[in-house]
């Protein structure tokens, strides 16, 4: 009886698609609510906070859709002082964004041009839940911090493929004011206010988005944008500014984004033919002779039969490596031939 079989090459095809999904629990492309766990902030909540779709107080389901935090390059707006006591969280945290992103003795960040701020907020997704990436073009984040509403977008509708500004990570994007709703509509470009910087940059392939507090501070109708967002920046004080930008995002009430990834599938068509996989080695197809030999079932002698239920894939040397099931068996003798399409995606 047939064991394996060679495949061959009219036996595969391989395919690539380009694959778009909502990033929020539950598949879904945009959120309206936002919630934290207070044990989480409790205990490390000076250094980032995570946020929720659903309150994980009251629901055993609620996962971290994303996190929030804030950096100084010079530790302010968290405990300690340089050199003495503290642990000047948001210096670390900046180090951190840092030296992830920027190239080597770069110490801090420039949006727009060459504006060079000191602090910094960060909007960052797992890689579980981005997969491969956020998709440029693909989400929309609302502010709201008391002001008035600004809608933030990235800029790869106009400036596609990015810019590198020398970052480690590229494509970079910078984030600018503007709407997905009826179609992309970008209403500041990054270049508008050349004081404060654009609103930030945009890392698709690292699920992060930067925020300027420099920018976000400036008062609507005072100049280009802003919606008054009162970062706090005292020395060797705990001003939780990651807090600060949470409730800005919950009540701005919306946020919208979906992950991009590659998906290559690759098609297997095993072919049973009539004279093969006509016998098993499960046990409920023998039975024994008085003399103890195993026999084939008399009835399946002449009329041999099996049910094919799985299909394995082996490499040159004979190792196994996928597994497929059939939703049913499919039933296979001498005068019945089987056609099974494999599909592995990757």
């Amino acid at each position: 009886m047939a064991i394996l079989t060679q495949l061959n090459a009219d036996s595969r095809m391989e395919d690539v698609a380009i694959v778009t999904s909502g990033v929020f629990q539950d598949g879904v492309s945009n959120i309206t609510t936002f919630f934290t766990s207070s044990t989480q902030y409790s205990n490390t909540g000076d250094y980032s906070i995570d946020i929720y779709r659903y309150d994980p107080s009251t629901n055993a389901s609620a996962s971290v859709q994303f996190g929030v935090t804030y950096g100084h390059v010079g530790g302010s707006g968290s405990l300690g002082t340089k050199g003495a006591t503290g642990d000047r969280t948001t210096a670390a945290v900046y180090g951190q964004i840092n030296n992830m992103i920027n190239p080597p003795n770069t110490s801090m960040f420039t949006f727009g041009g060459n504006t060079a701020v000191d602090q910094v907020y960060a909007i960052v997704f797992n890689r579980a839940r981005i997969r491969e990436e956020l998709e440029p073009n693909g989400w929309e984040l609302r502010l709201n911090a008391g002001s008035g509403v600004i809608k933030l977008i990235d800029d790869s509708s106009a400036n596609a493929g990015g810019t590198t500004n020398q970052r480690n990570f590229a494509p970079e994007y910078n984030i600018v004011s503007g709407t997905l709703s009826g179609g992309t509509t970008i209403n500041e470009a990054a270049s508008t206010d050349s004081t404060n910087g654009s609103y930030g940059s945009f890392y698709p392939s690292l699920g992060i988005m930067l925020l300027n507090p420099k920018r976000l501070q400036v008062v609507p109708g005072a100049g280009s944008g802003g919606i008054g967002m009162a970062t706090v920046t005292g020395s060797n004080s705990d001003d939780r500014n990651d807090r600060l930008l949470y409730n800005t995002i919950k009540t701005g009430a919306y946020f919208q984004a979906k992950r991009k990834e590659t998906i290559t599938s690759r098609h297997y068509f095993i072919r049973a033919t009539a004279g093969q996989f006509n016998a098993t080695s499960n046990e409920t197809y023998y039975t024994k002779s008085n003399a103890g030999t195993q026999m084939v079932i008399p009835g399946l002698r002449s009329d041999p039969k099996t049910y094919i239920t799985t299909v394995g894939l082996y490499n040159n040397i004979g190792e196994l490596l996928a597994i497929a099931k059939l939703s049913k068996p499919i039933l296979k003798s001498p005068s019945r031939e089987a056609l099974i399409k494999v599909k592995l995606d990757f």
